[in-house]
């Protein structure tokens, strides 16, 4: 028999269970560690973090969306406004019925394509999509959210689809100012023009609620909310006058038209006493409403789909860009103004020195150099500082050039503003670009004087010659007339900012008479308008040899009055090409006229001119009488008493009654112009083709137009005619009045 050690078993028995004790101990211990570990690195390392959790869990932010502000012109005439529109979304799987039972996705696809720009295919994919959300369309009108929840109530739809509120950028005038102003883009921000560089004053400060919910998102309700206000944008006002704009835009594109070699143009219209634009055009416009409309960048549809998407981006950043602040060009012989000016300030020259300069033709400004030729063929011979802006003389220029020197013209560049931006305020804006001082040499110099082989924007040259206009003084071009805060509705005023004074006041004072026998008796006479001052230079610019495509860049600079001067005109056509008239005076000098004729009356400059033009001496201007209501066979007889021509259906009874005219009641016409009469009979207007009047005598021009039912108004006295509106080919209503300038056909200089 075995016998059994007790004390030892009960020693082993100790043992075992001291070591589970030690191992339980270890083990609570090594937890106990882990879990104050674990708490350290949330409480410590990780805190900042579940705290960001636990917050967006238990606080809900509702954001607040200021209203961007209102553009608005000097009148008050609303530009670009935000109006409420709406995004239409739907949750997949979740459009039900009052009862909750779920709309076939056959049914959604078709109400929704019915009413949105999207396919029904687009929607049946959406709907059996993973997507928890799907985008119908953005920035709906009321009318189509208006039609959306009438096709919801039919159906007895009740949730899944989504109103959600938004706003919209809004033209009322579309194209009118499309690259000053620029557009917005889908989040309501600013991308180009004035919405762009002025979006932080018209975007506003978005505001916010802050609220604390439970773990389902319900709001608690205590007083921990909290309520952040949005400040809305500010509306601004610019200086720009929707009448001023639409005259600059409308004889801007008819001169376009008319050079259809053309590839761009541009106008500004300026105040040199205060610097503000009155208007700035750059020709082709585009929609505001469609930016992306590809159509106004001239290519067809099967042309445009050929195109890379960058090569789309880039042309339209092409159509959207403001040539006037953004791009750059050589001025030509507008700016002899400031070599002009230059010369005389230093004293080098004097208004009307005889024999000054003189011209052969040519001018070699250095040994080894070939001549620079003038513009003109016929030479001009000895001329005066005066005889030589008036015939644009080359020759005469670069020898005041010579006279003055290099440092001496870039200390005066500096001054006139032409190694700085100019229009930051307005878009991307660029300095001029010129040889550095070190580099010019004779023929650099030679060519700066009369305005080539360099470039700057045209603002820059329209506000060095508003410095010309306004005593010398150089004022900073302004587009912004007042600030209005939305909230507060306090007004602050931009004030006018003058630089520095560039001339003094007696020089200013010669250089705009000596721009008055530009108009009066040299290569500006295109400009002139008879019971007003007139100042002006012409300016034709060509290409480098090597850059022939790019055409030439034919200019005018007109100015009015010359004293007390309140309005400066810069117009420019670029690309004309050599085997078409391309000279200034011609082709711009007939649009900055025209402008001014319309512009100057706005301005309440009254014209000094007794008698409304010469013109009516030779051609008695008779009132159309009013004839509506009146039976055709009364209309006809008061009508031909009074000596005009009346057209009408003559197969209808003389006892129909006249139930409209054109030209309408009041208008003067001359003898024997056309009536065109309707009576209920009618169902539409009678149209006919506008001719191409262009280069005709007054005669001509008359017997062209009664020969298409059109009657004419003259604009001048003698030559020929040197523009129409409404342009060739135009279609237009018979009786239409078709106004045209006469003058003496004249040679320009570059």
């Amino acid at each position: 028999m075995i016998k059994i050690n007790k004390k030892s078993v009960k020693l082993k028995e100790t043992f075992w269970s001291n070591i589970r004790l030690i191992l339980l101990g270890i083990f609570a211990t090594l937890g106990f560690l882990f879990v104050v570990g674990h708490l350290i690195i949330l409480q410590f390392v990780e805190g900042k973090t579940w705290s960001e959790k636990a917050y967006k869990q238990q606080v809900k932010n509702q954001i607040i969306s200021p209203n961007r502000g209102t553009i608005y012109d000097a009148k008050g005439e609303i530009l670009a406004q935000s109006i409420p529109v709406d995004t239409i979304s739907l949750n997949p799987g979740k459009v039900t019925y009052s009862n909750n039972k779920q709309v076939p996705n056959d049914v959604i696809a078709e109400g929704l394509s019915s009413i949105f720009n999207i396919s029904y295919e687009e929607v049946i994919e959406g709907l059996t999509s993973n997507r928890s959300v799907i985008v119908i369309e953005k920035k709906v009108e009321k009318d189509k959210v208006n039609k959306l929840k009438q096709w919801m109530k039919d159906n007895g739809i009740t949730a899944g689809i989504n109103i959600d509120e938004d706003s919209k950028r809004y033209y009322p005038y579309e194209t009118l100012a499309s690259n000053l102003l620029g557009f917005c883009g889908t989040d309501n921000s600013g991308q180009t023009g004035l919405e762009q560089r002025w979006n932080e004053v018209l975007t506003g400060t978005a505001g916010k609620i802050v609220t604390t919910t439970d773990l389902d998102g319900k709001a608690i309700s205590d007083e921990d909310e909290q309520y952040v206000a949005s400040e809305n944008g500010s509306n601004i006002y610019l200086t720009i006058d929707t009448r001023i704009q639409s005259i600059a835009e409308k004889y801007l594109q008819n001169a376009m038209i008319d050079n259809s070699t053309a590839t761009s143009g541009n106008v500004i219209i300026m105040n040199p006493q205060t610097g503000e634009i009155l208007a700035m055009a750059s020709y082709p416009y585009y929609n505001l409403n469609q930016p992306s409309d590809y159509t106004r960048t001239g290519y067809t549809e099967e042309e445009w789909k050929t195109l890379e998407p960058s090569q789309r981006t880039e042309e339209l950043l092409k159509l959207w860009k403001n040539e006037n602040v953004s791009g750059t060009y050589e001025p030509g012989s507008t700016f002899k103004l400031i070599t002009a000016s230059v010369g005389l300030e230093e004293g080098i020259v004097e208004t009307d020195t005889p024999n000054n300069f003189f011209c052969s033709g040519s001018y070699v400004v250095a040994e080894g150099e070939d001549p620079i030729s003038c513009w003109r063929k016929v030479p001009h011979g000895y001329t005066s500082l005066r005889t030589a802006l008036e015939g644009s003389c080359n020759p005469a220029f670069m020898q005041l050039g010579e006279k003055i020197g290099a440092k001496l013209l870039y200390k005066y560049y500096k001054a006139f503003g032409f190694f700085e931006p100019c229009g930051s305020d307005i878009a991307k804006a660029y300095k001029g670009t010129f040889y550095p001082l070190e580099e010019i040499g004779p023929v650099e110099l030679a060519t700066a004087s009369f305005g080539q082989r360099f470039e700057i924007s045209p603002l820059q040259l329209i506000t060095a010659v508003s410095a010309i206009c306004n005593d010398g003084i150089l004022v900073k071009p302004k587009i912004v007339k007042q600030i209005e805060n939305t909230d507060t509705k306090s007004m602050e005023v931009v004030e006018t900012e003058s630089i520095r004074q560039v001339i003094s006041k007696s020089t200013a004072d010669a250089v705009k008479d000596m721009m008055l026998s530009v108009v009066q008796h040299g290569t500006g006479g295109n400009a002139a308008i008879a019971g007003y001052s007139i100042g002006g230079k012409s300016g034709t610019s060509e290409p480098l040899s090597e850059n022939s495509d790019q055409g030439y860049v034919a200019s005018f600079v007109a100015i009015s009055p010359i004293e007390n001067t309140h309005v400066v005109v810069l117009v420019a056509l670029h690309g004309l090409q050599e085997n078409v008239n391309h000279q200034g005076g011609q082709v711009a000098g007939p649009v900055a006229r025209q402008i001014l004729t319309e512009v100057l009356p706005i301005l309440g400059i009254a014209s000094t001119d007794t008698q409304e033009n010469e013109q009516k001496d030779d051609m008695m201007l008779i009132a159309v009488p009013k004839v509506e209501n009146l039976t055709i066979s009364d209309a006809l007889t008061h009508l031909q008493n009074l000596g005009f021509n009346v057209v009408y259906d003559k197969t209808l009874d003389p006892t129909t009654l006249v139930t409209s005219q054109m030209p309408k009641y009041g208008e003067a016409l001359i003898e024997n112009s056309t009536i065109r009469l309707y009576t209920s009979a009618d169902k539409e207007t009678t149209k006919t083709q506008v001719p191409d009047i262009k280069d005709m005598t007054a005669e001509q021009a008359i017997n062209a137009l009664r020969s298409k039912n059109l009657n004419i108004k003259i604009d001048g006295t003698q030559g020929i005619v040197v523009s129409q509106d409404p342009v060739f080919g135009t279609e237009v209503e018979e009786g239409s009045v078709v106004n045209v300038v006469i003058n003496k056909k004249l040679t320009d200089a570059q």
